[in-house]
């Protein structure tokens, strides 16, 4: 699953983020084929010379309570 967004909070937390690129696998080796694929690291070379800071967070997702 893949979703994209730009930043419309009002708490201007976002230390300078504009744009949000979000990724969902159903697994951790999923997730690394993603990243070892092919197409992948070519895009990968391709943008990341163009941006001027990035942040990646892999996490597996938790419920929580309240």
């Amino acid at each position: 699953m893949y979703y994209r967004g730009k930043d419309v909070s009002a708490e201007n937390m976002h230390q300078g983020f504009t744009h949000v690129f979000e990724s969902a696998f159903e697994s951790t080796e999923g997730l690394a084929e993603y990243v070892a694929h092919p197409a992948h690291v070519e895009y990968a070379n391709l943008l990341l010379p163009c941006l001027e800071k990035i942040v990646a967070i892999d996490y597996k997702p938790t419920i929580v309570n309240l």
